[in-house]
């Protein structure tokens, strides 16, 4: 049975995250994490909620030495969490508030060795991530440490640039493209974090300010949207990675032309983490990391890499080029039918989004068979006059009835958007 270390860095000295405006090193974090680790108490799992990543980290370290499982919840909202507890009763919860208590009280100086017990066998499940099923219940889905432990690498790698990356990043920890391309590396691929999760694009200068390069900003195809039209000027960066929602090619072209930088998008999903990269601005391909492949089964693709316990089945519908590039056509559910005519609910919102004076705008269908509906950001324009534009670019069985204008759209940390509350959006404007 492999085993895996949990710290691979080259020495004791080695930088691992900028927390509270001072840069911790490998031995002072080997003390912090053995002292958080004699504190938990007994459990079979831990719900970690803490926003700050050097918390979040912590916690992470400390819940594998003691054999504890980290549940990482599709969302933070009250129902949630209390599903979640409910179904892992044998649990318990620490966030940042916690965490910090305990650093208080921990040891000034730094650990003089990596203990021996600081490594994993690759089988061993060390965190369970959520989906939403066909009921909407969360589907669990196990992760081991090798699968976590490999994919940071490989995203390290081929889309960070390499080791010893200072990382910012705008993704929530808890989530598996956070997880896997903006915390995990710290572990194992000597990355340097930023401690906190800036929201503002001021907040985010100054944490990139901070870091020293090279630099990676790790963030959403939403935040990227409002730090380019913020139009701030933005310390050098090497690299800056995208996933969670389809990036539109003209955002990032912009991007790296105003920021002097390569954009690299990431395609993954919950259920075997990070798989593939593209360069957007410069092709529409996308291409497996290194040892994964994709096939076809019965109409549908397959992820296959070495870290992964088998086959997995993709709700995306992609056009293979070989077994290493591919090109994506849309999600299996965002496929439409109306009138015996078939759309993407993708293609449909990317119409609404080119139209001059539109900020943000999603389609989606209130019913199974309904038509589409789409709910619109955009200051100045009115609805009849967006309908009219979209009559002349779409098939007017797609035209979204109704289509309302909104002040905003009530999107999560990564950007999503959750159909319960497109649905209340709906409601409102109709009462």
């Amino acid at each position: 049975m492999q085993a895996l270390r949990l710290l691979a860095v080259d020495g004791l000295d080695a930088p691992i995250a900028y927390y509270r405006n001072a840069t911790v090193r490998a031995g002072q974090f080997v003390a912090h994490v053995e002292h958080v680790a004699r504190a938990l108490p007994r459990a079979a799992h831990v719900i970690n909620l803490s926003e700050n990543r050097y918390h979040f980290l912590l916690g992470w370290v400390a819940a594998c030495l003691r054999d504890q499982v980290t549940l990482l919840p599709s969302g933070r909202t009250d129902d949630v969490l209390a599903g979640l507890r409910h179904q892992y009763p044998d649990h318990h919860t620490i966030d940042g508030e916690s965490i910090e208590r305990l650093l208080s009280q921990a040891p000034t100086s730094g650990s003089k060795t990596i203990p021996a017990n600081w490594q994993l066998p690759a089988e061993r499940i060390v965190a369970i991530a959520f989906t939403s099923g066909s009921t909407g219940d969360p589907t669990p889905h196990p992760k081991t440490w090798g699968s976590l432990f490999h994919n940071s690498r490989l995203a390290a790698a081929e889309v960070l640039g390499g080791p010893n990356r200072a990382l910012v990043s705008t993704v929530p920890p808890q989530h598996m493209y956070g997880l896997e391309a903006s915390l995990l590396s710290a572990l194992t691929a000597q990355s340097v974090l930023f401690d906190d999760k800036p929201f503002y694009p001021a907040d985010v200068r100054r944490a990139l300010e901070a870091m020293t390069a090279p630099r990676v900003l790790v963030t959403t195809p939403a935040h990227l949207k409002v730090l380019a039209d913020a139009d701030i000027e933005l310390p050098p960066l090497d690299r800056v990675v995208s996933a969670t929602a389809p990036l539109p090619v003209e955002l990032a072209r912009r991007i790296e032309t105003g920021w002097n930088t390569q954009l690299v998008e990431i395609y993954g999903c919950t259920e075997a983490g990070v798989m593939a990269h593209r360069r957007p601005a410069q092709t529409e391909s996308w291409r497996t990391f290194a040892g994964g492949t994709m096939a076809a089964a019965s109409g549908a693709a397959e992820y296959f890499a070495p870290q992964l316990g088998g086959a997995v089945p993709l709700q995306d519908v992609l056009e293979l080029r070989g077994p290493t590039e591919f090109f994506m056509r849309g999600r299996t559910a965002d496929m439409i039918k109306v009138a015996g005519k078939r759309a993407s609910l993708q293609e449909l919102t990317r119409q609404i989004l080119s139209l001059p004076g539109v900020e943000d705008a999603v389609v989606f269908l209130p019913d199974t068979d309904a038509r589409p509906a789409a709910a619109v950001v955009a200051p100045g324009l009115t609805a009849a006059a967006i309908l009219r534009e979209l009559r002349t670019r779409l098939d007017g069985v797609f035209v979204p009835r109704p289509l309302v204008i909104v002040d905003e759209l009530p999107r999560n940390s990564v950007g999503k958007l959750r159909r319960e509350e497109l649905l209340g959006l709906l409601a409102k404007a109709r009462a």
